[in-house]
């Protein structure tokens, strides 16, 4: 994996960070990495063989429609990501505020929900 190229969103998309800290240490070549608009637009180019990607676990069966992109999990321990919800501080709506981190808190822990959506902090790494 580390002779391919890494194709990644284009600069502040906040996954685009994400995946380079990750790959910082040592585990990608970033220097011959491509960029895209859109994560659709990476998966083509993933499937068309210009390199690999990174992909978020809940957004792999919408953008794993093309049978020439293979999919791999990372080894442990595999990268995550953190999630957070900000407001200004004069804002009324503080209680609708706190409420909406409890939903998604208690959603994201809810064993009846898809393994794909409790475990979005999960990672994937796509490729042909």
């Amino acid at each position: 994996m580390k002779k391919r190229k890494l194709i990644l969103l284009e600069e502040g998309h906040c996954l685009r960070d994400q995946a380079l800290d990750y790959c910082a240490k040592g585990r990608w070549n970033v220097a011959s990495s491509l960029s895209a608009t859109s994560l659709a637009t990476v998966m083509q180019m993933v499937a068309s063989g210009y390199g690999a990607t990174l992909v978020p676990e809940v957004a792999a069966d919408a953008e794993l429609r093309d049978e020439r992109v293979k999919l791999l999990r990372f080894v442990e321990p595999q990268p995550g990501r953190s999630i957070g919800l900000a407001w200004r501080r004069t804002s009324p709506r503080k209680a609708d505020f706190l409420a909406l981190g409890q939903m998604v808190k208690n959603a994201l822990n809810a064993p009846a929900w898809p393994q794909c959506i409790r475990h979005e902090r999960t990672a994937r790494r796509m490729e042909i």
